[in-house]
């Protein structure tokens, strides 16, 4: 899948879209959508994991939808504790969307920084 298909469906995921209506939205087939969010998943799976290892959670509820959609730097992005919370908490949840958002900023920070 091109790059730019890729951006989009990390942005409609930021914007806590499901995969059916992407889909359905862009063209693609929910497999090919479904592939690349696992793309993501195995290409940042260890680094969220060091990322959150030994972390405090101080709040239990975040919620970073406001936050993912206007911080677009990454690694201004990973010194939010909320994101980071967030992270800690949901980082084994494989459908949630906005993990994916997540996920999808990383992979390209990790793909931009030459870290895979």
């Amino acid at each position: 899948m091109n790059s730019k298909t890729e951006m989009q469906i990390a942005l409609m995921r930021c914007q806590n879209k499901p995969v059916k209506q992407i889909a359905k939205k862009l063209g693609v087939n929910r497999e090919d959508i479904e592939a690349v969010i696992k793309k993501w998943i195995s290409y940042t799976d260890k680094y969220l994991e060091e990322l959150t290892k030994n972390r405090k959670i101080k709040n239990n509820k975040p919620d970073p939808g406001l936050i993912l959609n206007m911080i677009q730097n990454v690694e201004e992005l990973l010194k939010n504790d909320d994101i980071l919370d967030y992270i800690a908490l949901h980082r084994s949840d494989y459908h949630d969307r906005y993990m994916d958002c997540i996920r999808y900023k990383i992979y390209s920070y990790i793909k931009e920084k030459k870290l895979i």
